[in-house]
């Protein structure tokens, strides 16, 4: 419906938002964010451009690269939902 296509959105929107601020307070690359999760810098630059949303192992893995639990990541982007 579109009601989930909206929610959809706003999801991308959030992990794309709580990516990026992450990842620049912390002054690194989408390259070595990218290298460290085993991942692509372009993988890197669709997340935060609303493109994709990533897999939860995705996100387990850079909830570790910047130090923080899996439900602290949640949180931060439920936060902007």
């Amino acid at each position: 419906s579109f009601t989930f296509i909206l929610f959809n959105m706003t999801i991308n929107v959030a992990v794309a938002e709580t990516l990026r601020e992450l990842r620049q307070k912390k002054g690194v690359s989408q390259e070595k964010l990218a290298e460290a999760i085993d991942s692509h810098q372009v993988y890197i630059s669709e997340i935060e451009n609303g493109k994709k949303i990533p897999s939860l192992s995705v996100i387990y893995k850079t909830a570790q690269f910047f130090n923080l639990s899996l439900s602290d990541f949640a949180a931060m982007i439920e936060e902007k939902l």
